[in-house]
């Protein structure tokens, strides 16, 4: 097999020389491509020029995640994967990933899955990688495969103090940290025309049509809580109520353009919404492939922290393979490679350290422009004490506090 190095070195040069070639595509060339980031190619495996093996005894494990959620290479053959990361971890242990952008919001994927689960049958997913509320939702139904620890030592190894201790799993007994970040706002100055503060800019009359909201209840209901000086842990019934009843004038005025899963992102970046609630890990990938001009900002109310993570639905077909790749993603090497793509907090501790190191070094070989992007990545991976101190944690919800929110909720979607 040639050096693969020198192959995806070549195959950057030769893009480097074309007219066109898109911020994304740049950064996860030079990331895998050896070019700067000398320490990504110590991952075992790691050769987008050559297939991976077949997998282990024909196993294949099902992954349902979010879209933009993991490094990418549109050059890669889709034949078995455009996911490097992902294509490391099929050669290092012989197993397939099938991996699925089918989580779009948490309540809709849940609706999926339900049925199976309530019945006693398997989803057809081996890891899944719902928030952190719903986790709790799942744990409380008994619905999950409980985590085997011994077999994810790369957890206890290098996990980050703020991914250990959960509330809702404090002991990782079913769930571990995928990636984590802040809903807050995102906004393009060239359209709102002035800086945006507070959830209530949202609600600007200026702004009316153009305008965007979650379909997630907790995050846009959290934000306007909020803005009206509650924290969404202390909420009650009555505060949930007046926030509902602010957004619900303004929906009826035609303030909002639509209620969005992760389809808000391409409106965003293509300029049909000036303002909308955004995940803080998007904006960044924006910021560095798509338009340089959005801005994300923690309201000056404060904002909702939030983590995704990896779980085993009850009934899962592969459970040892799924606790492998589990494993796999607490490697710092890999976590490393995953970060500097999507720019969400990771739950690795020393992969800000490594980033910065790859930063450095494209910088003294003369690459300022990965430097630079690397630079700015470095920034977002973890959250600063200011983030923590401003952001907030998902309000628990019982069943009959969940259906009083959610009639709310629908009340204000139907509007």
């Amino acid at each position: 097999m040639p050096d693969p190095r020198s192959r995806i070195e070549l195959a950057i040069d030769q893009a480097m020389r074309q007219d066109r070639m898109s911020r994304r595509s740049f950064l996860g060339r030079a990331g895998r491509g050896g070019v700067a980031l000398g320490a990504m190619m110590t991952l075992p495996g790691l050769i987008a020029a050559c297939s991976p093996s077949s997998g282990g005894e024909g196993t294949t494990i099902e992954w349902a995640n979010w879209p933009a959620y993991i490094d990418i290479d549109e050059e890669i053959d889709p034949s078995p994967t455009q996911y490097p990361t992902i294509n490391a971890f099929i050669e290092q242990t012989g197993y397939n990933v099938n991996y699925v952008e089918a989580i779009q919001d948490n309540e809709d994927f849940f609706g999926q899955i339900q049925p199976d689960l309530s019945a006693g049958n398997p989803t057809g997913w081996d890891i899944i990688s719902p928030s952190d509320w719903m986790v709790d939702r799942l744990i409380k139904l008994d619905y999950l495969e409980p985590l085997d620890l011994s077999l994810i030592p790369n957890l206890e190894a290098n996990a980050a103090d703020y991914a250990r201790g959960l509330y809702y799993d404090p002991d990782n007994e079913h769930s571990v940290w995928w990636q984590g970040g802040i809903t807050g706002i995102g906004y393009n100055p060239t359209l709102t025309g002035r800086e945006i503060t507070s959830f209530s800019d949202l609600l600007d009359p200026e702004f009316a049509g153009s305008v965007g909201l979650f379909k997630e209840m907790r995050d846009t209901f959290g934000l306007q809580l909020l803005d009206m000086g509650v924290v969404p842990t202390e909420a009650t019934l009555s505060d949930v109520e007046a926030a509902q009843a602010v957004l619900l004038e303004a929906a009826e005025a035609g303030q909002f353009r639509g209620f969005y899963g992760n389809e808000y992102y391409d409106e965003l970046a293509a300029g049909n919404l000036a303002v909308t609630v955004a995940w803080s890990g998007d904006v960044t990938q924006m910021q560095l492939y798509d338009n340089p001009d959005i801005q994300f900002v923690i309201p000056s109310g404060g904002a909702m922290r939030w983590n995704d993570n990896l779980i085993i639905p009850k009934g899962a077909a592969h459970i040892a393979e799924a606790h492998a790749l589990i494993n796999y993603w607490y490697d710092p090497v890999p976590a490393t490679m995953l970060s500097e793509y999507i720019g969400y907090f990771t739950p690795v501790a020393e992969v800000p350290d490594r980033i910065q190191a790859d930063a450095d070094a494209a910088r003294e070989s003369g690459d300022t422009e990965t430097a630079d992007l690397l630079d700015v990545v470095a920034a977002t991976v973890s959250p600063t004490e200011d983030q923590l101190n401003n952001t907030y944690e998902y309000k628990r919800l019982e069943e009959e506090e969940e259906a009083a929110w959610a009639d709310l909720w629908l009340e204000l979607r139907g509007a």
